[in-house]
């Protein structure tokens, strides 16, 4: 039996922002981390991913910060702290999609992408609309994963709250779509997604469900 001391307590310093080609390595290693080969999101898709759409791409990062002591005009001195670190532990990748849900297409790198210099044209290939739509009204999440030493912290409840949030509040699209397998399902339903039954999508050679939420396009209050 493991004793108290063994049990996993949250980190300090939590910090979820959107992920930029710059987290690309952190995003590559959780990817190896959290899905078996055959299941993970390829470097190339990454890097597509990270260019054409980061601001629907979120990332869980633990900061590490340097404290300063600064002394101005000789007189009782000032704290400020500046962030040294960024460790990213969970993520969330997304694209817009012209369907009501995950499919093939949608999963697929568009030929025309040259990630070694992340040149990207959005008016090619807009009619077979594969890869990121930019008109498309459905977020389609290829990706959700929490580094594998920080789960069981409902870290990854936190990190989809959050998101869905975000996207309730930015008017980007009507809906959030993805697919699941059947493990997983009941994660996805306790946070408000719907469970559409089992996906025309055959991504890896698996069987997914399909499972979308509604964004309701909460405003927040204004100040008083």
């Amino acid at each position: 039996m493991s004793s108290s001391s063994d049990k996993k307590t949250k980190p300090q310093h939590l910090c979820i922002r959107p992920l930029t080609i710059y987290d690309l390595e952190q995003v590559n290693n959780l990817e190896i981390d959290g899905f078996p080969i055959h299941e993970r999101c390829t470097i190339e898709k990454l890097k597509y991913r990270l260019t054409v759409c980061p601001e629907l791409c979120s990332g869980l990062f633990i900061r590490e910060f340097e404290n300063k002591t600064l002394y101005e005009n000789d007189e009782l001195p000032s704290s400020k702290s500046t962030i040294i670190k960024e460790t990213l532990i969970g993520h969330i990748i997304s694209t817009k999609i012209s369907d009501l849900k995950i499919t093939d297409r949608s999963m697929e790198l568009p030929k025309f992408i040259n990630t070694d210099s992340y040149t990207v044209d959005l008016s090619i290939d807009v009619n077979n609309q594969i890869g990121h739509v930019e008109n498309g009204s459905t977020i389609g999440i290829h990706s959700v994963v929490i580094n594998s030493e920080y789960r069981g912290l409902k870290l990854g409840s936190l990190l989809i709250k959050d998101y869905l949030q975000k996207m309730n509040q930015q008017f980007v699209a009507d809906r959030v779509s993805l697919i699941s397998n059947e493990k997983n399902c009941s994660f996805y339903e306790n946070l408000g997604f719907i469970n559409n039954g089992i996906s025309d999508c055959k991504f890896a050679g698996e069987t997914w469900y399909d499972l979308y939420f509604e964004l309701r396009h909460e405003e927040d209050e204004e100040d008083m």
